[in-house]
């Protein structure tokens, strides 16, 4: 098994669970950009949203949900950015949610911060070109 996330799952190797139901398992990130920067993963081995099903995304999202609760207790903090890189190469081969405590002057931004590529197409075009391959 070469995935380092099934690894984790299958306890090959060590980490900081801080949530684990029988779908998902949620641990600390080893490389945190916050105190409580916390990874969500399914069990099930996928890279992509399109390799699950609605039922196991629903389950990933009942685990951020109870994670986000919990972070939010520990810290006292509400503010949390939650994202997902889908089919990042750079970094681990399995579909994981990052949920990220955020904290005055932090020094973070909101999400549409990560990426500066806005493109020439105008909103009407975008729109249209996604909605003819949305099934």
């Amino acid at each position: 098994m070469s995935c380092l996330f099934c690894r984790l799952v299958a306890n090959e190797l060590p980490s900081y669970s801080v949530y684990e139901d029988e779908y998902t398992r949620a641990f600390l990130d080893i490389l945190p950009r916050a105190p409580g920067h916390t990874l969500v993963i399914l069990k099930k081995h996928g890279w992509t949203l399109s390799e699950y099903t609605s039922e196991d995304l629903g389950h990933m999202m009942h685990a951020v949900q109870q994670v986000v609760a919990g972070l939010s207790k520990a810290f006292q903090t509400e503010v949390h950015t939650i994202g997902i890189n889908h089919k990042e190469e750079a970094g681990v081969h399995h579909l994981h949610i990052h949920i990220i405590p955020r904290f005055p002057n932090d020094g973070g931004g909101v999400i549409q911060s990560i990426v500066k590529s806005e493109g020439k197409e105008g909103l009407g075009e975008v729109c249209e070109k996604i909605k003819k391959h949305i099934v």
